[in-house]
């Protein structure tokens, strides 16, 4: 299970509902997203009989006839369809502590003593709660014992979780399935994963690098081959002319130089060799496509190849090879 929703978060006071409605609408826009991505969810089945201002339950607050939280049909909706298809993990009717502390603070959450069992037995699973508490990984205690269990409420936090959990493992096996999911604004090529083990040293010896390099690529690669303002980065202000400016290799590399990452084409006559230029192409919807900017893990061996979007990869940046160095020209 990826996810698990969080109850103490939950907690309202009956004060400003306006606010509040906007976080349980953030909630369900990030499990919008999870869906898309093909991620599970679960919650506890005491979710909507916990107690919240005035004493009444969630379920009556959310449902309740006089509308307090002015609750908009869509978004009613939309919680009551979530509901209607949630799995619940405590169905079996096993429990674990409940005695929870979060980062330093005692709460009554029993989804988060499971994703702390979850952590504990070596399963990754992160909590969802209402944005505005927790974000991040945390530290959760049950008992004695104490766990870092991911918070997840934005797109950040939730590509860290993914992108933690394929550090965690530290295998081969376990960076290929949840990669579309670290790293969902990426296109791999098909096949690509198989190169992990044509690393000079295998994928041990070039993983926290590489892990690095997808990750800032993922975040990045996009607005590199997209903006047209000339900027190096994004943080830069745009001029204030507005023209238009060509997205050049030199811009390409500063933009990747500007995030730490020693980036280049190839020569010219890499492309003009046969061998060295066919070792270089991939095949994506049946567009051939020569990958020839790569990034160096080492100064001397270990490349990552990739290309811009293109319509087929659904215009998303484009991971093509994995390899310790591909020929060159004489060899």
């Amino acid at each position: 299970m990826d996810f698990v929703l969080e109850e103490s978060s939950w907690a309202w006071d009956g004060r400003e509902p306006a606010a509040y409605v906007e976080r349980i609408e953030r909630l369900l826009d990030r499990l919008d997203v999870a869906r898309e991505r093909g991620e599970e969810f679960t919650a506890s089945g005491g979710l909507l009989e916990q107690r919240l201002a005035g004493e009444r339950r969630l379920a009556d607050v959310l449902w309740s006839a006089d509308n307090e939280l002015e609750l908009s049909h869509d978004v009613r909706e939309r919680i009551t369809a979530l509901m209607h298809q949630l799995r619940f993990w405590d169905e079996d009717g096993v429990y674990p502590a409940l005695d929870v502390v979060i980062d330093g603070v005692e709460v009554f959450s029993p989804s988060a003593a499971y994703a702390h069992a979850q952590a504990a037995a070596g399963e990754a699973t992160a909590c969802l709660p209402l944005p505005g508490r927790w974000r991040g990984p945390r530290t959760v205690v049950v008992g004695e014992r104490s766990e870092r269990v991911h918070f997840v409420c934005d797109e950040t936090s939730h590509r860290g979780f993914f992108r933690d959990r394929i550090a965690a493992k530290k295998v081969e096996a376990a960076v290929e399935p949840l990669a579309s999911h670290a790293f969902p604004d990426t296109y791999f090529v098909d096949g690509v994963w198989r190169g992990l083990r044509d690393f000079e040293g295998g994928y041990t010896r070039v993983r926290e690098a590489l892990l690095d390099f997808l990750a800032r690529f993922d975040d990045h690669a996009t607005w590199i081959y997209s903006d047209t303002t000339g900027r190096l980065t994004r943080g830069e202000t745009a001029p204030s002319h507005g023209a238009a400016q060509a997205i050049t290799n030199l811009l390409l590399e500063g933009r990747f130089a500007a995030l730490g990452l020693l980036v280049s084409p190839e020569a010219r006559d890499v492309h003009e060799t046969a061998r060295p230029r066919r070792e270089r192409e991939r095949t994506i919807g049946g567009r051939v496509l020569y990958c020839e900017w790569h990034f160096k893990i080492e100064k001397h061996t270990n490349r990552v190849h990739f290309h811009g979007p293109v319509p087929e990869s659904g215009d998303r940046p484009i991971i093509a090879i994995f390899h310790k160095h591909l020929c060159l020209p004489g060899d």
